[in-house]
């Protein structure tokens, strides 16, 4: 089982939790260059986003036994306060201190859209700006599993 943690000193920390729910560190990732505000699990992969003040949305993967950040979203003209997964996994949400949320779609090596991968990671692209619903940040977004539909907050 794994848990991840995130904190103001740019960090986002990977910790295994074993069966006498013993924590140990495995990886401390230090892609953000500022905040780490929100992290989230990708809903049945070992695949890791976070949000940050940079602006900016990472994701990690594990890779020959060690985390690494496999992908970065640019978009957002101010902080990243949260993301969520849909059910599938295949998008993401992110909201933000613009006042917009932004859909992601995964986009595999090889897909019929044409989209181009780099080697064997998959490549994650904006489909979707929201924008004009909310007339202050928006400080958290989820979607609903059973739906499909997309809920947000604003303070």
């Amino acid at each position: 089982t794994l848990l991840a943690t995130c904190s103001r000193d740019k960090s986002v920390w990977v910790w295994e939790v074993d069966e006498e729910e013993e924590y140990e560190c495995v990886s401390v990732l230090n892609s953000h260059t500022q905040d780490v505000k929100h992290v989230v699990w990708h809903p049945n992969q070992e695949l890791l986003a976070s949000a940050s003040y940079d602006d900016t949305v990472k994701l990690y993967h594990e890779e020959e036994d060690d985390w690494v950040c496999c992908a970065t979203l640019e978009g957002h003209e101010s902080t990243v306060w949260s993301v969520a997964f849909d059910r599938s996994g295949e998008r993401l949400a992110s909201c933000s201190d613009d006042k917009t949320v932004r859909i992601w779609r995964r986009y595999k090596p090889g897909n019929e859209e044409g989209v181009a991968c780099s080697g064997t990671d998959p490549t994650w692209k904006c489909v979707c700006n929201l924008s004009g619903y909310h007339t202050r940040t928006i400080y958290d977004v989820a979607w609903c599993h059973l739906t499909g539909a997309l809920a947000t907050a604003c303070g």
